[in-house]
């Protein structure tokens, strides 16, 4: 369970960069591994208990994530096209969800960006401080996912447009 806890002191309020550039291109990262039966069964529950619901065990969970990041090229998108990219978002994790049975959540923190766009959005949960200090601990981009399969096998990406990387994962047997 070694993948989760990583120290990792960033300032935060620095300058967002809203550009899709190097700083932005070094700032997307993915890990992914396997969990042995233990540590799946002690993910999910933390998990299940977090977002309190229940999810079926032979469903993968999708967590879409927004966080504070230095890079985040939606911080700069006006109003209107923002809501747009986050119903788009929302749209296309559902849509693949549903194709490859899983069950997805957006979760966000306080300290997100534009944090109102997404707090009175029925699909959207904001984190206890669990997903922040557990889960996605790098806060070198806005928004991140994290997938758990059945299975065991996982994979944390840091990046905005990042649907790509989930069909990949999800549809791999």
């Amino acid at each position: 369970m070694n993948f989760f806890f990583t120290c990792n002191a960033q300032k935060k309020h620095e300058k967002v960069n809203t550009k899709f550039n190097e700083s932005y291109s070094l700032s997307r990262k993915k890990f992914h591994g396997k969990l042995d039966s233990e540590q799946l069964i002690q993910i999910r529950t933390l998990i299940v208990n977090e977002l309190k619901v229940e999810i079926d065990e032979k469903k993968s969970v999708l967590i879409n994530f927004y966080q504070y990041g230095k890079n985040c090229y939606e911080y700069g998108l006006i109003e209107k096209d923002a809501q747009t990219v986050i119903d788009n978002s929302i749209n296309i994790s559902s849509r693949m969800s549903k194709k490859y049975d899983a069950t997805d959540f957006f979760v966000f923190t306080e300290e997100s960006l534009n944090k109102e766009r997404f707090e009175k959005r029925k699909n959207f949960i904001q984190d206890s401080g669990f997903f922040d200090q557990t889960v996605f601990n790098l806060k070198e981009n806005c928004r991140a996912f994290f997938i758990l399969k059945p299975n065991g096998e996982f994979l944390k990406y840091y990046g905005s447009d990042y649907f790509t990387e989930v069909e990949n994962f999800l549809k791999k047997k």
